[in-house]
């Protein structure tokens, strides 16, 4: 059974996933990276091996979905802004330890990517563009049945494209970039500016939230 590690800014989630692309068992926690790296990879191990009791099976391998900037080759997080500490930390290496499996590491829209080539929308198809839209807003590419990595591994940050030059700023120093007007975060700010009272102050409001209230 394959688990799979998906690490954002808000939250990690754990699944194992069978052949079919099925989840079969799942943990998530809040990604709480203030508390560090190694809090994190604990928390990690800990779901995997809760995810893998639970449905009473073992890990055979490890796939793991990173927000922000990584070298997939060598396992190495980036300069990531939602996971500050976190830089030059390697987390394929510990969990190949801790589980004796081969690991592998994407960036998290670059791995929906090809998890949408292999079971989703793009099954099939020779060119398309995935985006995700969670805590920031990011972008996989497939050319050619190939993921398309950039020049020099240069990720395809479709979420830093500059919409409105005097909008909010961003993560990255820009302003009116997609992500800074359009992400999970920017819309609860969107709409504690601009909705009626009486959702400006809800006790949880989240972009998950204001899809139920829309609906």
């Amino acid at each position: 059974m394959i688990a799979a590690v998906d690490i954002g800014g808000t939250k990690i989630a754990v699944g194992l996933v069978d052949g079919n692309g099925h989840i079969v068992a799942r943990r998530e926690s809040p990604t709480d990276a203030g508390r560090g790296f190694n809090n994190a990879l604990e928390r990690i191990c800990s779901a995997l091996r809760s995810a893998a009791q639970n449905a009473r099976t073992e890990v055979t391998g490890i796939g793991i979905a990173c927000t922000g900037p990584v070298d997939p080759f060598a396992g190495i997080i980036g300069n990531v802004d939602f996971l500050p500490g976190w830089k030059g930390f390697n987390l394929v290496e510990p969990l190949a330890k801790e589980f004796k499996v081969s690991v592998a590491m994407e960036n998290d829209a670059d791995a929906a990517a090809l998890g949408e080539a292999a079971w989703g929308a793009g099954r099939g198809k020779q060119r398309f563009i995935y985006l995700t839209v969670s805590t920031g807003i990011g972008g996989g590419i497939v050319l050619d049945g190939k993921l398309y990595r950039g020049v020099e591994q240069s990720h395809p940050e479709i979420g830093h494209h500059v919409i409105d030059p005097a909008g909010p700023k961003c993560f990255c120093g820009a302003r009116g970039c997609w992500e800074a007007l359009a992400s999970g975060p920017a819309m609860v700010e969107w709409v504690r500016a601009h909705a009626p009272s009486n959702y400006k102050h809800l006790p949880r409001l989240d972009a998950r939230r204001i899809f139920e209230l829309m609906e």
